[in-house]
């Protein structure tokens, strides 16, 4: 699954589109106050000096990147599908870990070099050349690996950052804050094991994360750099590029191997690549940068029977492929339930079903209320490992509520909307 327009730590709220795309959104929540990113944290101000939020033109961000020249951003090559790469139509945002406002230097993407043996070989990276080169004083330009450096330096359990923009409110539309979280480096023989990927991991490809999961890269910043840090310099070794699931236990973060593709790099970043993007969307040099919209949500939570009842509100759209739903962990006893309901008419001073439209004016339209579909789904097992999934939902509110019936406390509650 790729993972577009946002890096967190386990599971946080997110879209991932451009160009008016449809999102899932939460509407209303009644879990606590604020939706956390968990097992990661905020940037120190211009701590992370090579980091690039690659942007449409109208400044929204979509993906992640690296600054690897003056005038060049390293990026995922899933990130250019649909992209025109002649007349990219892109920017890109450096120098600040905040998005709002008009800090940092904001560059077009003058072309890009995709490489063009991703997905069959897995070998997700990109170059994008700017129209310019890069002049403000908070920026950096990464050291890329080689394979002797890897050899040198990197074994397993090696503390790795991963770095990029998640919403830090529910239902946020716009990434502003950048986040890290330091990962472990993770062997390909680990991560193919068949516990984990079962031999899917490529040898362009590199994992990295916790076996009991919690920390990762998460739906978002495709295209975002893994760096080790080494006498206060930074060394890429890592492109944010898939992962199943998210900080999941036994599925780490994949990333490209930067030391593995770096022929294919220095190549592209010389010019002696063809231009190009990636085959799919309209290929009119807008790009659509949608390959998919996410939420997901992960949060501790507790109860008691004389409390409001724990509920969130999802307004799911069309095309959206799975729903998961599940809880963990904790003591008590819980249980959840799914619920997408018609929305009831709203009656006027009179007592009578209507508003602007009077569409409800007749008693009789109410048979069009009542023959609406309902979807209703449950999990009551004994204990809180429960778990919901629900295959191509449909579009509407969805109601996620937690049982009233008994007491629990530290119940770690996940939802997942792809």
């Amino acid at each position: 699954m790729l993972r577009l327009t946002l890096l967190t730590t386990a599971i946080l709220l997110s879209t991932s589109t451009y160009a008016a795309q449809p999102t899932t959104k939460i509407k209303s929540i009644n879990v606590s106050d604020t939706a956390r990113i968990v097992g990661g944290q905020e940037s120190s101000q211009n701590g992370r000096p090579y980091q690039a939020s690659v942007q449409g033109t109208d400044g929204y961000h979509f993906c992640g990147g690296s600054i690897v020249a003056s005038d060049m951003i390293l990026t995922a090559a899933h990130c250019l599908e649909g992209v025109n790469g002649e007349n990219p139509n892109m920017q890109v945002r450096v120098g600040t870990n905040k998005l709002s406002g008009n800090e940092g230097e904001t560059i077009a993407v003058a072309k890009t070099y995709t490489n063009q043996e991703y997905p069959n070989l897995s070998k997700d990276v990109a170059i994008l050349k700017l129209e310019k080169a890069i002049t403000h004083q908070n920026t950096q330009i990464v050291n890329l690996v080689d394979q002797s450096f890897v050899d040198a330096n990197i074994q397993a359990g090696t503390a790795l950052t991963v770095s990029g923009w998640g919403t830090l409110s529910s239902g946020g539309q716009s990434p502003d804050k950048l986040m890290e979280v330091s990962v472990p480096f993770v062997t390909n023989e680990v991560c193919n094991s068949s516990e984990a990927y079962g031999g899917q991991v490529q040898d362009t490809e590199m994992c990295a994360g916790l076996k009991e999961g919690g920390k990762d890269s998460c739906q978002g910043d495709s295209g975002g750099p893994l760096v080790f840090e080494k006498n206060n310099e930074y060394y890429q070794v890592g492109v944010v590029s898939w992962g199943d699931g998210c900080a999941a236990e036994n599925k780490y973060g994949v990333y490209g191997d930067v030391a593995k593709l770096r022929t294919w790099i220095d190549s592209a970043m010389s010019g002696n690549e063809p231009v190009s993007g990636l085959a799919g969307g309209d290929n009119n040099g807008g790009g659509d940068y949608a390959d998919a919209t996410f939420i997901a949500f992960q949060e501790q939570v507790s109860y008691t029977v004389d409390e409001e009842q724990l509920q969130l509100v999802l307004d799911v759209p069309e095309g959206v492929k799975v729903m998961y739903i599940a809880t963990t962990g904790g003591e008590g006893d819980v249980d959840i339930t799914a619920e997408r309901t018609a929305s009831a008419p709203e009656f006027n001073d009179e007592g009578r079903a209507g508003k602007k439209t009077n569409r409800w004016d007749n008693w009789d339209d109410w048979g069009d209320y009542w023959d609406m579909p309902v979807s209703f789904f449950s999990s009551e097992t004994q204990g809180n490992d429960e778990t919901i999934i629900i295959e191509a939902p449909e579009a509407g509110e969805w109601v996620i509520s937690l049982s009233q019936f008994s007491d629990f406390s530290d119940v770690e509650l996940t939802i997942f909307v792809h």
